[in-house]
């Protein structure tokens, strides 16, 4: 049964999808959903920051101290990147009661955010593993 109606991502599901996944999947969540409500300068928009929000957060993982606990990279960090993409889809997108009130909208399936979150997570973590591979080389 196909349901009618563009998917959007709900704010929730963004922040979680987000802190699960990483940034990378955060940059996917709201570029997709500006791209479904049409707004297609905002999507452009969270490209080109969200890129250089993410070698920003790269650089600064790879030249943190290696004596620093596994907690602040590990969940602070994600923790403060998903509140600001939560921040983002609910101040310049919709709300979940805005996505059920319209019915050119319908909320976006679990599956699809852990099968995209899922897809790019896993370069995410490809590219450290790489990095400290090569650091310690």
């Amino acid at each position: 049964m196909i349901k009618a109606g563009v998917p959007i991502y709900s704010p929730l599901q963004i922040f979680f999808g987000t802190f699960c996944f990483g940034p990378l999947a955060m940059l996917y969540f709201l570029w997709k959903n500006f791209q479904n409500m049409q707004l297609f300068v905002e999507a452009k928009k969270v490209i080109f920051y969200g890129s250089i929000f993410v070698v920003i957060l790269a650089t600064c993982l790879q030249l943190s101290p290696s004596n620093i606990t596994l907690l602040i990279p590990g969940l602070i960090v994600p923790f403060f990147y998903a509140l600001a993409a939560l921040q983002i889809s609910t101040s310049m997108q919709v709300t979940k009661k805005d996505i059920e009130a319209n019915s050119s909208w319908r909320i976006q399936s679990l599956w699809n955010i852990i099968g995209f979150g899922l897809l790019f997570y896993l370069p995410w973590e490809l590219f450290f593993m790489l990095l400290q591979k090569i650091n310690v080389a």
